[in-house]
């Protein structure tokens, strides 16, 4: 006699025969203990020196405290300084840094103007220097003490003869030896004239250049 729970393919054939349908079982996969395959995951990231007792090192609070020698401070009052630049751009080289210069040849005379805003003309209550930025030409062939300038400020004559400068370097390019030439102002107006005359006795094609000037406005 066939068991009830037998799984026979031809049923039809046997209709006093009863069957009962069983899900196929699948044969169970023996592992030994070391080969059980584990899930495989990434190392947890974390922040250097998290769980280091010392990560709070990096903020020393003996860095923080006062040095040995202390610092020698000073907190002076304010003083307000007023400056009237004025850019030259006449000839596009030899200007450090702006590549440009104003030139005056032996003989020439140049005006430039300074033109102070009606807020900060306050006379008696300002002193005022003009500050010339200023070099000779880069032909060192000639001495320097042939080169000289008159400079008039509203009139007056601040400066008359050789001028404290150098041949410019690096001959041809930019100059790097510029000098300033300064001169206290007496007579400040709203409208203010400089004049600059090359009075030098080199040659017709020798030159100072100017690459700024400056008016500072200082209280008295």
């Amino acid at each position: 006699m066939l068991s009830p729970y037998t799984n026979w393919p031809f049923g039809p054939q046997y209709p006093n025969i009863m069957f009962t349908h069983q899900a196929p079982v699948r044969p169970v996969q023996q592992y030994h203990q070391q080969l059980i395959p584990m899930p495989q995951y990434n190392p947890m990231q974390v922040p250097f020196g998290i769980y280091n007792d010392d990560y709070g090192d990096d903020i020393n609070p003996a860095a923080l405290s006062a040095g040995d020698p202390p610092p020698i401070l000073s907190n002076n009052p304010v003083r307000a300084n007023i400056v009237l630049f004025k850019e030259l751009s006449g000839y596009p080289n030899y200007g450090n840094p702006s590549r440009n210069a104003d030139i005056l040849y032996t003989g020439n005379r140049g005006v430039w103007t300074f033109d102070s805003p009606a807020f900060l003309f306050v006379p008696g209550n300002l002193r005022t220097q003009l500050v010339i930025r200023a070099v000779l030409d880069d032909h060192s062939n000639v001495p320097v003490n042939r080169y000289s300038a008159r400079i008039t400020v509203n009139g007056n004559v601040v400066h008359n003869g050789r001028l404290p400068l150098e041949h410019g370097t690096p001959a041809g390019g930019i100059f790097s030896n510029w000098r300033d030439l300064t001169f206290d102002i007496a007579n400040i107006r709203r409208n203010n004239s400089i004049v600059i005359e090359n009075t030098s006795t080199a040659g017709p094609n020798d030159w100072i250049a100017f690459d700024w000037m400056e008016l500072r406005l200082l209280p008295r």
